[in-house]
């Protein structure tokens, strides 16, 4: 039996600030399948931050996130997972987080939360890309 494969993306490019805590009111928000509901397999992560700032201890090294069905923040897809932020390498003040997941889920309807905060400072999430196959 063949079985078709196909690798999709979503993203949100909306100016997200964050600090080195968690805020309900501050998340990307992702339509894996406008309109409709979902099965598919999360396989990778990708924010770009901006602005990053230091709140006296330098600049936020790493940047925690996790994905969540409900725009709470309380029922996670993916748990909190950390990931070193590869800064600029013209700027210092801009960087990448880079995650790798290997999730199935069932969503209806086919919507995600991403929450983001920093290990230390403040930043600017520029966008968050999820690739996904279904």
């Amino acid at each position: 039996m063949l079985i078709h494969r196909s690798y999709r993306n979503a993203s949100d490019e909306t100016d997200v600030n964050i600090l080195d805590g968690y805020d309900a009111a501050k998340y990307s928000t992702l339509d894996l399948n406008p309109g409709g509901n979902i099965l598919a397999r999360i396989s990778g992560i990708t924010v770009q931050l901006k602005s990053l700032a230091s709140s006296g201890s330098g600049l936020p090294t790493s940047l925690t996130m996790r994905i969540t069905r409900d725009i709470t923040g309380d029922s996670c897809i993916i748990t909190d997972t950390i990931s070193s932020i590869a800064a600029g390498v013209s700027t210092s003040t801009s960087g990448t987080a880079d995650y790798r997941a290997d999730v199935d889920v069932a969503l209806v309807p086919a919507v995600v939360y991403v929450f983001c905060k920093t290990n230390t400072g403040t930043a600017i999430v520029d966008s968050v890309t999820i690739t996904y196959e279904q």
